[in-house]
C-alpha cells in the first residue's frame, strides 16, 4: 500500500486524484503546509526538503511530483499515460509544462506574497508574474480549442495537474488571471470526475478556480 503525504489543495492533490483514478490502495497523510506539519521532525526525516508531495512505495521514498506521477502510471494499469511512442512523449511534455512552467510561475507569486511587503514593488512583481501566468493559460486555451484534453481525446496527468493549479487563483487575486473558455471547460470537466470529487472530499477542500 502506498503512503501519500499531502497538503490540502496543494499540487499533491493531483497525485491524490490519480491514486483514486487508479483505484490504488493508499494511506493519505495530511502534512499541511499552512499548519507547519511539513516542518515536523518526523516529516523532515522522510523529506529533508520539507515539501509535499511525498510518496512512499514499499519503503522507497519519492519526493518530486512529476516523478511520483510517472512512477504510479508506469506501475499501474491505466489509460492516463500511453506506454510508448510520440503519444507518451507528448503526455510527458504537457506534464512537465504543468509541473515546471505553470506551477513554477505560481510558486514565484506565492514567494512575492510572502517576501515583499505590500506596495509598489510587490505590485510590479505581481504584474510581471501575472503576465507570464496569463500567457501560460492562453497557450493552454489555444491548445484546447479543437480537442477535449491537452493530449487529444484522452485525459492525461497534465489535465489533472493544471486543474489543481487553477484553484490557486483564489489565493492570489493580485494576479487577475482569466481562464479562456476552453481552459475553463477542461477544468470543469476534470474537477467533475468522481476521483477528483472524492479527493476533494477527503482533503476537505471546496474547489474554486479563476473566472
Amino acid at each position: 500500500m502506498y503512503k501519500l503525504y499531502y497538503s490540502p489543495a496543494a499540487c499533491s492533490l493531483a497525485i491524490h486524484v490519480i491514486l483514486r483514478e487508479l483505484d490504488a490502495k493508499f494511506e493519505a497523510i495530511n502534512t499541511s503546509l499552512q499548519e507547519g506539519k511539513n516542518r515536523s521532525p518526523e516529516f523532515l526525516k522522510i523529506n529533508p526538503r520539507g515539501n509535499v508531495p511525498v510518496l512512499v512505495d514499499n519503503g522507497a521514498v519519492i519526493r518530486e511530483g512529476a516523478a511520483i506521477i510517472l512512477h504510479l502510471l508506469d506501475n499501474n494499469a491505466n489509460n492516463l499515460l500511453p506506454k510508448t511512442g510520440l503519444e507518451r512523449t507528448r503526455a510527458i511534455e504537457w506534464l512537465m509544462f504543468a509541473n515546471s512552467t505553470l506551477h513554477a510561475n505560481y510558486s514565484k507569486a506565492f514567494t512575492v506574497a510572502r517576501a515583499i511587503p505590500e506596495g509598489d514593488a510587490q505590485q510590479q512583481a505581481f504584474k510581471a508574474i501575472g503576465d507570464m501566468i496569463q500567457k501560460n493559460w492562453d497557450e493552454l486555451d489555444a491548445t484546447l480549442a479543437n480537442q477535449q484534453f491537452l493530449c487529444g481525446s484522452q485525459i492525461s496527468p497534465a489535465d489533472i495537474l493544471i486543474s489543481v493549479i487553477a484553484h490557486w487563483d483564489v489565493w492570489l487575486p493580485q494576479l487577475s488571471i482569466k481562464l479562456g473558455k476552453n481552459a475553463q471547460r477542461l477544468v470543469n470537466e476534470v474537477v467533475a470526475r468522481p476521483a477528483y470529487q472524492q479527493a476533494l472530499a477527503a482533503e476537505q477542500v471546496t474547489y474554486q478556480e479563476a473566472a
